[in-house]
């Protein structure tokens, strides 16, 4: 291998051409690996073609030095390989890769006989390297810096477009909300305008009827005299009264006087075939307000069975109108015996329209009376939804404490489920006023049980404004009785106390599926808050199965119960998260516990989990015992531990404090402890709290840790620039050791300074750019 190691034969060829050196012959006894360094030296030192004295002169060297190394009777530093190799590129063709790859192995061997120089080379062989590392981190972070500034530079551009992009979709949303407005405004006008060409239309062709009827009635009339013209013409007066066709007076007058019930329908079936429909109606109109009940009540019967069932009903309106109360409720009467309930209902209808209050209440009444109760409580309920608030409340106080006072409050529910909120306000200040407190009653518990969430809401906060808050109460209790459904809408619906009102009674009587599905609603709707206190309230007042059963139900819905018991953490109160969490340790519940206690010993502020940790001692929960806390801070990274050390001492548990500190921290090495210290001053800052942890530490340190431990502690905080620190421990460990405390430190503090007797000491320096290119050389691969 030695023979293999040698310079190429160019390298040997140029130093032929050279002045002849002599070299000191090799020295006996040596080593095989420095006879070996020794050769491939002298041959490499030979291609300069120089002599001994002269390169130690062009090295400052010392001439005795140089060939000492030649002869290998002494073992050459690195440097000076190096230095040689760099002299042999100067003058001639470097040497190959691999000899000098040869040179190196072999001074390395050689320095392995001499344990002292393989430990220098091993450490200058380490810096180098580190020195590669920080060159190499160096360039990285300027490469991360310039990329850096150039996303900076384009975010800060991106982010101007936005703006750019964000005020022209402002100036646009605007003059098109502009525009909406202007077109809504437009569309409310037509609509208005829509709506009254309607009724004008509704109106118009009433008129065109009647207007009809008359031309018929006139034509009629016109076609009978020239007839009778015509007939007198010609056949005289007698033979013009034989031929005369019936005109509509006549028929009008004889059904006012006596023709019979088939006689009028066949009249008005003569009619539909001449299409003369509105006289047909009319005949049966003015028959209705002439004949008896019975015969009404059987025309009526007649013309459904013969087909002419729209000319009945024309007539009924119209027979409430002239008709009276009595004879009213008695056709009623008649015709739901003979199964014509749709008659009797187009009565009540009529009725609830054309009547005054009190005429609805008489009419009410007087078909209770025939035995129709049913259709009076149709009746009530129609005038309920229709009617204006002071209408129902004249025909409720008419009606007040008779027979149809159970009618009234059925008639109410139905207000209560059809009638804008606005209008159950009134009606409820009407009705108190009148002192009509049981339709005041049903109208509002109706109108809690029926109506949507958002419209209980509005109904509550309207009753309270117009002084009524005892009904606003009871509307509120009764409809928190509603289904689950319910209580969601309603909860964010309400924008005071009452909201946690519905949650808090939720929460002491509904099952725990139903609360479940509450925090569930609560915390996917954002009201995290809400569904963190309601999760308290139920832990706390339900038994340990309800409890488990509630969380496995949470566990199946979104988003889970340890994403819910995280959000409580972080929201609830210190005294309010240790209550959740002794409340399911008490209950076995361990899992969710656990993760109450890492959400907030873990990841919360220092303050707060110190309160959090004071309350669980107090409660005797087991997650405030030192064992406990001691093996959760033995799986902590050290800014959680940090965290938790000044949580501690905030919450005064010093004892615990003490554990975590020896178990963690008395033996260890060094710059743990100097990296807990910045931890704890870059979370605490320069405060108090920061002081009195680490005086507890240097107070340990001192009782426990050797005299070599504290002096080295002290140098590496000094280091770090915890001087506050390194002093008071420098002060501790000298009142405690006295003499020898500071021997070693001083020892500390100077061994890796130079020694003056040392000949590195007395060396003079190298050219620095010399030795910066036969570094970079070392480092070659």
């Amino acid at each position: 291998m030695h023979e293999a190691q040698t310079p190429a034969q160019g390298e040997t060829a140029v130093a032929s051409r050279v002045r002849p050196v002599v070299l000191a012959p090799l020295k006996d006894g040596l080593a095989p690996e420095k006879r070996a360094l020794a050769e491939d030296l002298r041959r490499v030192f030979l291609s300069l073609g120089i002599s001994v004295r002269r390169y130690a002169a062009r090295r400052f060297l010392n001439p005795s030095s140089v060939t000492r190394y030649l002869s290998g009777e002494r073992l050459p530093p690195w440097d000076f390989v190096a230095g040689v190799i760099a002299d042999v590129e100067e003058a001639q063709a470097p040497l190959t890769p691999e000899a000098e790859a040869a040179l190196r192995e072999l001074h390395r061997e050689a320095l392995k006989s001499n344990r002292h120089s393989s430990e220098v080379q091993a450490l200058q062989d380490k810096l180098a390297e580190a020195d590669e590392d920080t060159r190499r981190i160096t360039t990285r972070q300027r490469a991360l810096e310039e990329a850096l500034r150039d996303r900076e530079g384009r975010l800060a551009k991106v982010r101007g477009r936005c703006r750019n992009l964000e005020e022209q979709l402002e100036e646009q949303h605007l003059s098109h909300r502009g525009e909406v407005e202007l077109w809504q405004g437009e569309y409310v006008r037509l609509q208005e305008e829509c709506g009254d060409l309607q009724e004008q239309v509704i109106y118009l062709e009433g008129e065109l009827a009647v207007t009809r009827a008359e031309l018929i009635a006139a034509e009629d009339r016109c076609h009978r005299l020239e007839n009778r013209l015509e007939t007198l013409q010609e056949l005289g007066d007698e033979a013009e009264q034989s031929v005369g066709a019936p005109s509509l007076m006549m028929m009008l007058e004889e059904a006012d006087r006596r023709s019979s019930v088939p006689e009028l329908v066949r009249a008005v079936g003569d009619l539909e075939l001449r299409t003369r429909k509105a006289m047909a109606s009319e005949l049966v109109r003015a028959a209705s307000q002439s004949r008896t009940i019975e015969e009404v009540a059987g025309l009526l019967s007649a013309l459904r069975q013969a087909g002419f069932d729209a000319h009945a009903q024309t007539a009924l309106p119209a027979m409430v109108m002239v008709r009276s109360l009595d004879d009213t409720s008695a056709l009623a009467r008649q015709l739901s015996r003979e199964g014509l309930e749709e008659y009797v209902l187009i009565l009540v209808r009529a009725s609830v329209k054309f009547h005054q209050p009190e005429e609805v209440a008489a009419f009410a009444r007087a078909l209770c009376r025939n035995g129709l109760h049913e259709y009076a409580e149709s009746l009530l309920g129609a005038a309920a939804v229709v009617r204006s608030a002071p209408d129902l409340v004249s025909v409720a106080l008419a009606l007040a404490g008779g027979e149809l006072d159970g009618a009234v409050v059925t008639a109410m529910s139905a207000a209560a489920a059809e009638r804008p909120m606005s209008d159950l306000v009134t009606l409820s200040v009407m009705l108190r006023e009148t002192c009509l407190e049981r339709p005041a009653d049903a109208l509002q518990k109706a109108a809690a049980r029926t109506r949507s969430a958002s419209d209980v809401a509005e109904f509550v906060r309207a009753l309270g404004r117009h002084g009524l808050a005892q009904d606003a109460e009871t509307v509120f209790a009764e409809t928190q009785n509603r289904s689950i459904g319910h209580l969601i809408p309603l909860v964010q619906a309400l924008h005071d106390n009452r909201a946690w009102t519905v949650l808090s009674q939720a929460a002491r009587h509904r099952p725990a599926d139903d609360v479940a599905v509450l925090i569930s609603e609560l915390y996917l709707t954002g009201r995290h808050q809400f569904a963190a206190n309601l999760l308290v309230l139920t832990v706390r007042t339900r038994p340990a199965e309800q409890i488990a059963g509630l969380l496995r139900m949470l566990g199946a819905m979104a988003p889970g119960t340890e994403a819910v018991m995280r959000a409580s953490a972080r929201l609830l109160a210190p005294e309010e998260a240790c209550a959740l969490l002794t409340c399911l340790e008490r209950s076995g519940l361990t899992a969710p516990a656990e993760a109450v206690f890492r959400c907030i010993v873990y990841d919360e502020l220092v303050g707060h989990a110190g309160q959090f940790l004071a309350a669980l001692a107090r409660s005797g929960s087991r997650y405030a015992r030192v064992d406990v806390l001691g093996g959760h801070a033995a799986g902590m990274g050290e800014s959680t531990v940090a965290s938790l050390l000044l949580a501690l001492e905030s919450a005064s548990l010093l004892v615990h404090l003490d554990a975590i500190i020896e178990e963690r921290y008395l033996r260890c090495p060094v710059v743990d402890v100097v990296l807990l210290a910045r931890r704890l001053h870059s979370i605490g800052g320069a405060g108090p709290r920061v002081d009195r942890v680490l005086d507890r530490l240097v107070e340990h340190t001192v009782r426990v840790r050797s005299l070599t431990d504290q002096a080295a502690l002290v140098t590496a905080l000094r280091a770090a620039m915890l001087d506050r620190c390194a002093e008071r421990l420098a002060a501790e460990s000298l009142a405690a050791h006295g003499g020898r405390f500071k021997d070693e430190l001083t020892r500390e503090e100077t061994k890796h300074e130079q020694k003056v007797m040392s000949r590195a000491f007395w060396l003079p320096d190298r050219p620095r750019h010399r030795r910066d290119r036969r570094d970079r050389r070392d480092r070659r691969p």
